[in-house]
């Protein structure tokens, strides 16, 4: 016998390929300009948010949020809350345990991280104007301390001006607090963005 008792194995098919929308991430082949903003938004004995920097692409910018939560007196169930699902939902869920945040433009354009939850508009759909995405980071801790990151992506370029970034964070005592970043630098960062790939 020549045939063998295993057919053999064919050709792997090519995977399909997804685009995903440009309101969703940056350009996956751009290497931005970082601009840095090391500023706090907020912080009181338990919370801290600050800003380190921002990254601009040719379509958008994307802002670095990190956090460091300290317990306090929360039993062990609440601080386990404090850093599990109960206060890091992105939107849809209780205002009062969200973490939420926000821009408002030079234009007068306000765009939060809530707005598609609130309206039910599908995130495959593309937004009228801007679209502001939390991309959620890594984080760790334990027993007394927490620690995290989130990505905001505005889609697509500011109009020029002041940003304000606006957070609340209502469960861990932080009311509306912001900060202005310079909207015109930013625009003026994307001239030296740069390909990934050799031309």
């Amino acid at each position: 016998m020549n045939s063998s008792f295993f057919p053999e194995p064919g050709p792997i098919p090519e995977p399909e390929q997804h685009v995903v929308p440009p309101w969703f991430q940056p350009p996956e082949d751009e290497y931005p300009v970082r601009v840095l903003v090391r500023e706090f938004l907020a912080h009181t004995e338990g919370t801290s948010l600050s800003v380190s920097h921002v990254d601009v692409y040719s379509t958008g910018i994307r802002i670095k949020l990190d956090w460091e939560l300290r317990r306090r007196d929360e039993s062990v169930t609440d601080w386990q809350m404090a850093f599990g699902m109960g206060h890091f939902h992105r939107g849809g869920g209780d205002p009062a345990s969200e973490r939420r945040l926000g821009l408002a433009l030079a234009d007068g354009t306000v765009v939060t991280t809530v707005d598609r939850f609130n309206t039910r508009q599908s995130f495959l759909e593309q937004p009228v104007g801007w679209s502001l995405m939390d991309q959620a980071g890594g984080g760790g801790g334990g027993e007394t301390r927490y620690s995290g990151s989130s990505r905001l992506w505005l889609w697509p370029l500011p109009p020029p001006g002041p940003i304000e970034l606006v957070a609340e964070w209502r469960a861990r005592d932080i009311p509306e607090s912001r900060i202005v970043l310079d909207g015109s630098a930013l625009l003026t960062a994307v001239d030296g963005v740069r390909s990934l790939w050799r031309q």
